[in-house]
């Protein structure tokens, strides 16, 4: 029943709003930056970068998954740190029909890429 283009369709757009909402956005009211203004955080007219964390889109896909195996995968279900079988065992869910396990609901919404970047990060 869920195994439809219908469903897909609205799981593709709930994870796309969803992803779209926990994104960062600038934040900014279009004015200008505040650092340079106060003189603060330039000098001689370079700006430094901040470094961002490795691997951010792992960071971002998994903080869907924390909602129930609890941040940092440590949490009210099955921990996913130190799972190193767990891209394949993750990827055989992909191929069960969704209404057989919940987890192989969220695991079809996902490319290979994108669960590999989500184990990436669960085992930094």
């Amino acid at each position: 029943m869920f195994n439809t283009p219908v469903w897909r369709g609205l799981a593709a757009a709930a994870l796309c709003a969803l992803l779209t909402a926990c994104g960062g956005g600038g934040g900014g009211d279009g004015g200008t930056d505040s650092a340079q203004d106060s003189g603060q955080g330039t000098s001689g007219g370079t700006a430094t970068l901040l470094s961002q964390p490795a691997n951010t889109t792992g960071r971002l896909l998994a903080s869907n998954c924390f909602q129930c195996h609890g941040t940092g995968g440590q949490g009210g279900f099955e921990s996913l740190r130190g799972e190193a079988d767990e891209v394949q065992k993750y990827r055989n869910l992909a191929s069960r029909p969704a209404r057989s396990d919940i987890m192989a609901a969220h695991a079809q919404g996902y490319t290979d890429a994108q669960i590999a970047a989500v184990i990436r990060y669960l085992q930094q």
